[in-house]
């Protein structure tokens, strides 16, 4: 039996570590397909470039999913059963990280007299041009392959306690604040985006079902996405 525990808890630990490893290897080679095509990048059409790029997500979330392929049906039947009382449940957890993360916000932005994140202001900017593929970007890519990489993966690594929540809500914050850090005030967008990163690890800390994270992780970007929309609408 101890012998069993052992392996089950290497088994997941590899499956956890392979998910992280592939989406970065797969994320830093986004171009690769095309140089060795001998394509040249620069000569493409901007909507030749958002098909590649959806494409090439969707090669990315196939291949977590099958990384995850077990667990995902173990959850999926699963949540089929207790879908409402997770949702209902967890639905405050969701309200708070969401509350931290305008809390926070408004505190950096108003009253440290700060700016935007860069994360957001990138996310704008793309969504101007391109809005089909911020949403289907936003709302259906990143929810599942954040939640199975950054929740589920960093959860098979640390195991079910406290530490994998705080780790992986900052990591999760970290990749939407370091690539746009100006300043020392641009580390405080840590709180906002970590806050939400901790909600989800909570509810598959509580659940060990990550259709429930990825459930609100669908329900949070579809609210902002659609306000953005509503903004581009009547701007």
């Amino acid at each position: 039996m101890f012998n069993k525990i052992i392996h089950y808890n290497y088994k997941d630990f590899l499956i956890g570590f392979l998910a992280i490893i592939i989406y970065f290897l797969l994320s830093i080679c986004e171009t690769i397909p095309l140089e060795i095509a001998g394509v040249d990048i620069d000569s493409l059409s901007y909507t030749i470039k958002v098909i590649y790029l959806i494409i090439y997500e969707i090669f990315i979330m196939a291949t977590i999913l099958l990384i995850f392929n077990k667990k995902i049906k173990k959850d999926f039947k699963d949540i089929l059963i207790n879908h409402k009382e997770y949702y209902s449940k967890y639905f405050k957890v969701w309200l708070i990280g969401l509350a931290v993360m305008l809390l926070s916000n408004a505190f950096i932005v108003f009253i440290l007299d700060n700016n935007i994140a860069g994360n957001e202001t990138t996310i704008r900017s793309l969504f101007e041009i391109s809005p089909i593929y911020i949403y289907l970007s936003s709302v259906i890519y990143a929810p599942i392959v954040e939640e199975l990489v950054f929740r589920q993966g960093i959860r098979n690594i640390f195991g079910k306690n406290i530490l994998f929540i705080l780790i992986s809500g900052v990591i999760f914050g970290g990749l939407h604040v370091i690539g746009n850090i100006t300043n020392p005030i641009d580390l405080l967008y840590l709180i906002p985006y970590s806050s939400l990163g901790v909600a989800f690890a909570y509810m598959l800390y509580k659940t060990d079902n990550i259709f429930v994270s990825m459930g609100f992780h669908f329900l949070h970007n579809g609210i902002l996405i659609s306000l953005q929309f509503l903004t581009l609408l009547f701007s």
